[in-house]
């Protein structure tokens, strides 16, 4: 019998077979998948009911992945799915065949298999994309996915109660891929994990230095761990700081204490099923302290209130960058109300909360330095004394008080810095044979035995984040230093590390460890830990500010941002280990011409297309032209007027338009391409089978658009009839981001046509691996292909990660190229990379792409040149909270450029840092924009006052006096790089609620 599925959690019903989604089919996935949330995938033939399907998503809030091998089929319930404004959010619709199913490995919690399609199905690949303990019905068979020997859990905030940031995963090694991207992108300050039972519980604090970190003030999630989808959601305590060793996951549930009991949360409900609290006349209060669980016993550090925190909330925009400082409680002055000190250790049976014994102390024991080791408990009690206890029945078993041992730990150091760290970071951790005080407010390194406290060796930084390992202690060391490698007896150095950047925690897997690079992460392979250590770096995101790269259930974790630092990725990330052999190790032009492109009709009718009568004033693909300047050779009306609207999809972001031939051309998220008349009534509706996130480019009676489903499709431009498509990704396999559906290499960027050639590239990240191509804009064979630029250094590991939209430039192919290379660089001949290697371990840029992050990225950047060397300017960074007003500067000097091209990612002004130039005119209305067309007679813009974000416009300027020419008010803030201008002289601008506006001259 299938179990019951939590809220939230996501299910996978692989449906092959003939019998129609009908009232008993519907009726049958209700009682069994009861639930209100999750993914469900239907795979069938040309038999689903479409209005059966519709209905299921009308009457359940679940995500539906549809994949049927009947064209026709899948274009009805395309047809349906768009109409009704779920496509691509609520459903996915892929055509193929029922022996491969396009999704990754372990991301599908349920699967159900009719008996019809029993007799053909793959189990093996059905099992490949369950989840380990997930369960497939196979008609009236049921099978589960066994979970692989190997897997560990992360139960404890530091993996374990020893406080030892090292798993023992034995899955998590060699090369990975991503796995998932979800919510929520960004969390307050502290923040603090725990992993079992195939979930992620996330708890977060009370500060928010930037506003979209206020969704997640006091919150608590629960997270599916092989998908990223949200399982349930409640709120903590107001007044309680978080980061502390009060956290314990298992299988079935959470243990969570606070300032009053351990509440146990039910892992599929999320609902309190116990409230564990101890006798008052024990402790000193009922305030949770420290906590580690062990079998059925429940220990815990106990006691008096502490100081109470503020919840903060903030109103500033943008990603990243906040102020340190000494917050609340955060000084630890006085121990009595100090974060984590208590007198009272208790150990409680986990079931019934029933106290087994308690040990009460004289002194405080700081909760930042008590950890647990098979059958003993260390705790240390500032500058008094270090003592253990016999877990198994609260008795003293030495006590330490040796002047030399306090002398060496010494007393607290000044925390609470980006250099140091937090001063609530726990600082002593334990092995068998030893116990080590180290971390950001230590001034040494202290190592004593386990079996009397007595003091081995010290080192004199103190300020180390250790990783204990069987070869060796592995001491990430603090900024503008090093690390070392130390022997386990004395402390000598075996070999050096590469610096720590800053504050983050270093954690280990079973091959590596982990912590924050100057940009990105640094992974240091244990194998090759020699004296000459040999470092690799993973680019786009840094192991966030508590936690560190957590490593659980065999896979590898990242996020959600409390900063931003130079990153390229924000949200809650995971990782999977890559398959022996997952890969094609080569790929040459004839090889994936033959298992890469799909001709959707005869050779002849691909030869074959109707002509469009273009025109060379056309606005034929993003922002006008393939260098993307936003230009246009037409003269527009004096008055332009609103004409008609059209609506598209308001439940998805649009693209830009583009025009050509006396039609207008836009695509969605949903993966729909659309055509319309220059009168606004359509002209057809053709699909992919994901997102578009740019528009499409119109050349050669073709329309050609690249799709988050990893290929590049061209349809006929006057009728939308599929010619061709081609998998740029070098396999199909979708994963979860940010709850669409997309392939792990997404050709996200729209794609560029120049020479008979249309140019793509695929990917997310360099790790992933990057892929670009150059096709035949008519067959779509491969004219060239470049496969390596994700891995430029092969020395760090390191390369290319495709991060912004596709442009020409001064006869290159460009986009933004990740935190690395703020642009990726390709020769349009044969797709050689013309960037060097990078064989450093940072990052320089930060990058929002728009693609993931349309908040984040929508404002553009403006420089044009006119004939006399005058220059229009507007310079805006990534989200639009430093931009320099649209203005016109006097010609400049030679030699003398302004900002960077203007498909740079957009981190900072260009000239920011520096004084403005000097002006001819500037707009004073302090405009920001999300799109501009610069025509013979006005520059025409989109956009809204920075004062007044809920008030967008379409205005007109006199590029020479910079005088208003006319402008109107819009429903909705322009998409980014919104504006079409057509060779007759209408202007189109596509919306964010999914209108597409024209206006034309008034008569």
């Amino acid at each position: 019998m299938i179990r019951k599925l939590g809220v939230l959690e996501v299910c996978v019903f692989l449906l092959m077979g003939s019998n129609a989604i009908q009232a008993k089919q519907v009726e049958s996935l209700e009682s069994v998948f009861q639930e209100d949330q999750g993914i469900v995938a239907i795979i069938a033939g040309n038999d689903c009911a479409v209005d059966g399907l519709m209905k299921l998503l009308h009457e359940r809030s679940w995500t539906v992945f549809y994949q049927s091998s009947d064209r026709q089929n899948v274009l009805s319930v395309r047809q349906a799915a768009h109409k009704a404004g779920v496509l691509g959010r609520r459903i996915f619709v892929h055509e193929g065949t029922s022996d491969s199913i396009p999704l990754s490995h372990n991301l599908a919690d349920a699967a159900w298999v009719t008996n019809q399609a029993a007799q053909g199905l793959n189990r093996e690949e059905l099992l490949r994309v369950l989840r380990p303990l997930a369960e497939a019905r196979i008609g009236n068979e049921s099978i589960a996915k066994p979970k692989p020997d190997g897997m560990d859990d992360w139960s404890h905030p530091f993996h374990g109660p020893d406080n030892n940031t090292q798993s023992n995963d034995k899955l998590v090694r060699g090369e990975f891929q991503t796995q998932f991207m979800g919510y929520p992108m960004f969390s307050p300050m502290p923040e603090q994990s725990v992993i079992a039972g195939g979930r992620i519980y996330k708890a977060m604090g009370n500060i928010a230095h930037k506003a979209n970190q206020n969704e997640m003030l006091n919150t608590l999630l629960c997270i599916n761990a092989y998908n990223g989808t949200i399982l349930w959601r409640r709120p903590l305590p107001v007044g309680f700081m978080i980061h502390r060793n009060t956290m314990v996951a298992t299988d079935d549930g959470l243990y969570m204490g606070d300032h009053e009991s351990c509440k146990v949360f039910d892992a599929i409900t999320g609902e309190v099923k116990q409230t564990i609290t101890v006798d008052p006349k024990l402790t000193d209060g009922p305030c949770w302290k420290w906590m580690a669980l062990q079998g059925d016993t429940l220990y815990a550090l106990v006691g008096n209130p502490e100081v109470e925190i503020r919840t903060i909330r903030s109103d500033r925009p943008g990603i990243g960058h906040w102020p340190w400082g000494m917050w609340d409680g955060h000084d630890y002055n006085d121990p009595r109300t100090a974060f984590g000190h208590g007198r009272t250790i208790v150990a409680l049976d986990r079931n019934t909360g029933e106290l087994k014994w308690h040990f009460r102390n004289i002194d405080f024991l700081d909760a930042r330095a008590v950890v647990m080791k098979g059958e003993k408990i260390y705790a240390y009690s500032p500058e008094k004394y270090l003592l253990c206890i016999d877990a198994t029945d609260g008795k003293e078993v030495w006590r330490n008080k040796d002047e030399s041992l306090l002398t060496a730990i010494g007393p607290n150091e000044k925390a609470q810095h980006y250099i140091t760290g937090y001063a609530t970071t726990s600082y002593m951790k334990c092995n068998d044979e030893h116990l080590f005080f180290a971390g950001p407010q230590r001034k040494q390194t202290v190592v004593a035995s386990t079996a009397d406290g007595r003091l081995e060796w010290t080192n004199p930084v103190g300020n180390l984040q250790l990783v204990l390992r069987p070869e060796a202690i592995y001491a990430a060391g603090p900024e503008n230093t090093r690390g070392m490698l130390l022997e386990y007896q004395n402390g000598s150095e075996i070999a050096s590390l590469p610096a720590r950047r800053a504050c983050t925690r270093a954690t280990g897997c079973a091959d590596s460890i982990f912590f924050r690079a100057t940009g990105g992460t640094v992974r240091v392979m244990a194998a090759t830990a020699t004296e000459s250590v040999s470092p690799r770096h993973i680019a786009p995101m840094r192991p966030p500010c508590q936690d560190g790269v957590l490593v659980s259930n065999g896979h590898l974790y990242w996020g959600p941002w409390m900063c931003g630092c130079q990153l390229s990725l924000y949200g809650n990330i995971g990782l999977r280990p890559i398959v022996d052999n997952e890969l094609p190790k080569e790929r040459d032009l004839a090889t994936v011409e033959n298992s890469s492109l799909r001709q959707a009709v005869d050779p002849t009718a691909i030869q074959n297309v109707q002509t469009v009568a273009m025109q060379p004033e056309d606005w034929k693909t993003f922002q006008g032209s393939n260098d993307r300047k936003s230009k246009s050779p037409v003269t527009l009306g004096r008055a332009m007027q609103p004409g008609w609207t059209a609506e598209l999809i308001g439940s998805q972001l649009s693209t830009a338009p583009v025009t050509a031939g006396g039609l207008v051309f836009v695509a969605d998220r949903s993966g729909a391409v659309r055509a319309f008349k220059d009168d606004g009534s359509p002209a057809w509706t053709s699909f992919t089978s994901g997102s578009i996130f740019f528009p499409p480019a119109v050349d050669h009676d073709r329309v050609f658009v690249g799709s988050a489903d990893g290929r590049v499709y061209a349809f006929e431009a006057t009728t939308g009839r599929e010619l061709w498509s081609y998998l740029v990704a070098p396999q199909d396999h979708r994963i979860s981001v940010f709850g669409n559906l997309v392939s792990r290499w997404p050709v996200a960027g729209g794609v560029v046509v120049h020479n008979d050639r249309v140019y793509a590239a695929a990917g997310f990240t360099h790790y992933d691996g990057t892929f670009v191509v150059a096709l035949d804009a008519v067959t779509g064979r491969p004219k060239a292909i470049n496969d390596s630029s994700g891995k430029l250094s092969e020395q760090v590991q390191s390369g290319v990660s495709m991060q912004g939209e596709l442009s020409i430039v001064d006869g290159e192919l460009r986009f933004a190229g990740g935190g690395i290379y703020e642009l990726a660089r390709y020769s349009l001949d044969d797709l050689q990379c013309l960037n060097e290697p990078s064989h450093q371990l940072n990052s320089q840029y930060r990058t929002a792409f728009y693609a993931w992050y349309p908040n984040y990225n929508k404002f553009v950047s403006l420089e044009h040149v006119l004939s006399d060397g005058r220059v229009l300017s507007f310079d805006a960074n990534y989200d639009g909270s430093h931009f320099e007003n649209l203005q016109l500067e006097p010609a400049r000097p030679l030699g003398l450029h302004g900002k960077a091209q203007k498909d740079l990612a957009g981190e900072f002004l260009r000239r920011r840092g520096k004084e403005s130039p000097s002006h001819l005119w500037r707009d004073d209305q302090q405009r920001r924009f999300t799109s501009f067309a610069v025509c013979e007679n006005c520059v025409v813009g989109t956009g809204h006052k920075e004062s007044d974000p809920l008030q967008p416009f379409i205005v007109a300027l006199s590029p020479e006096t910079g005088v208003v020419l006319w402008e109107h008010t819009l429903p909705a803030d322009a998409v980014k790089g919104g504006i079409a201008v057509s060779a007759k002289g209408f202007v189109f601008v596509t919306l964010e609620n999914g209108q597409l506006l024209s206006f034309a001259s008034e008569k």
